[in-house]
């Protein structure tokens, strides 16, 4: 880990607004609030990257790992409230875009990663698609990824 508090793989570095790992994540990002997406900014990606995919997910879902959050062929370093014209896919709440944290009332603080990818090439996928699907078009294209995470706990029943 750096001095300021991001994990690193490689030399990219992910960091979700002024947050430290680990922290609480506020209400407004997440279902017992505004549910819409932090914002998020990276960098020391490879020279060679062409596009980023972005994906926040649970890892403590009762189930199994619940995605919340899925953007490909990102060509910025950041993400935020504007994710209008961004190529989004399926979260596990069975729709298009970002879906906040939002634990069962009864457990615990839940961790919610927030990884990027750096593509040596854009993904060539269309439309909404899952997690599932554009982890195989990543196959042989990711030069370096990185990942932080914040943690929420259910504020109303």
């Amino acid at each position: 880990m750096s001095v300021l508090g991001i994990l690193l793989w490689g030399q990219m570095w992910i960091k979700i607004g002024d947050y430290a790992p680990g922290a609480t994540l506020s209400i407004e990002y997440t279902c017992d609030g505004g549910n819409v997406p932090p914002p998020i900014h990276w960098g020391g990606a490879p020279r060679e990257t062409q596009a980023y995919v972005l994906r926040m997910y649970d890892p403590d879902a009762p189930a199994d790992t619940f995605i919340h959050w899925i953007v490909y062929n990102l060509m910025e370093t950041q993400t935020g409230h504007s994710s209008q014209n961004l190529l989004q896919g399926y979260n596990d709440f069975g729709k298009v875009g970002y879906g906040g944290p939002c634990p069962p009332p009864k457990d615990g603080a839940h961790r919610y990663v927030v990884e990027v990818y750096a593509l040596q090439k854009p993904l060539s996928i269309k439309g909404a698609v899952t997690w599932e699907r554009i982890r195989s078009a990543m196959v042989g294209k990711v030069l370096d990824q990185a990942q932080t995470f914040v943690v929420y706990k259910r504020q109303k029943p």
